[in-house]
């Protein structure tokens, strides 16, 4: 290791660093996010539904300023790629697009879908478990169809008809602005990154993927077997198309839980102090 060599590099990165540092925290402190306006803390009680409330929104609420956090990490280092490349120093450009703002980019999609769960779990807890017994299988998605279900006049656990209403309105929120384009793109990523491999951002990382044949292809080439390899010439994510719909996202969750923070089986129950 060349240690004079990473300290030359350090020096000469050193104002970027404090730039970035500089930009990440502008991009908090002016932040346009309804709940940076909370400050959600939790006290002792010995009330279970109250300590359920209590501490799964507390847990859920730093998440998403964690997940926020991610974002302007993300963000910040940006622009610096973008500045450097301006000056034609595309090797540092680089290091920046891809070992600082494509490692905090590329978390927030899925740190986006736990938060969801977490969501879906603190509901299911404060039914008592009812909505959804098996506490292994809960998460959003299943959550959703379950209150869809309920009927009217119908309370559950410590969840009133009001509370269940109003959850299934803020549910809404989640999908608002977010094309059946933008919803695939997700589904896509997700599965993958989650489950397959680590998907290139404007790089490629994976180029061989197995499908399945048509009929007028088979047909065509006169070819047997039902699949062929194929091989991708180009990203299968650009930072540019998922980014716009990253920031759908977070302002989606910020209404989300900047409502279930409002509602009446929260009120008197957390310690919430709001900007104004």
């Amino acid at each position: 290791m060349d240690y004079s060599l990473l300290d030359e590099h350090l020096e000469k990165m050193e104002p970027y660093f404090k730039k970035w540092i500089r930009e990440y925290n502008i991009m908090l402190l002016d932040s346009s996010l309804e709940s940076a306006k909370y400050e959600v803390s939790i006290d002792a009680t010995f009330n279970p539904k109250d300590a359920i409330c209590q501490q799964y929104m507390y847990s859920i609420y730093n998440a998403f300023r964690e997940l926020v956090r991610t974002y302007c990490y993300s963000t910040s280092a940006y622009s610096i790629e973008k500045e450097l490349r301006d000056k034609e120093e595309i090797a540092w450009s680089n290091y920046w697009k891809y070992e600082i703002k494509n490692y905090y980019f590329r978390s927030i999609i899925p740190r986006y879908f736990s938060i969801l769960d977490y969501i879906a779990v603190m509901i299911n807890e404060i039914s008592k478990q009812k909505l959804i017994p098996n506490i292994r299988i809960v998460d959003f998605k299943k959550m959703m169809d379950k209150l869809v279900s309920l009927k009217d006049m119908e309370s559950v656990g410590w969840l009133t008809e009001k509370d269940i209403k109003e959850i299934k309105e803020i549910f809404n929120d989640i999908q608002s602005s977010i094309t059946s384009e933008e919803r695939k793109i997700l589904r896509d990523y997700r599965n993958k990154e989650t489950h397959r491999y680590l998907i290139g951002i404007d790089e490629i990382t994976v180029s061989t993927h197995k499908r399945r044949l048509t009929k007028k292809e088979k047909e065509l080439y006169k070819l047997k077997g039902d699949y062929a390899y194929s091989f991708k010439g180009k990203p299968e994510i650009e930072f540019s198309k998922l980014n716009t719909i990253v920031e759908k996202l977070i302002n989606n969750l910020d209404l989300v839980i900047s409502k279930l923070l409002e509602l009446d089986i929260m009120k008197n129950v957390l310690v919430i102090r709001k900007d104004d």
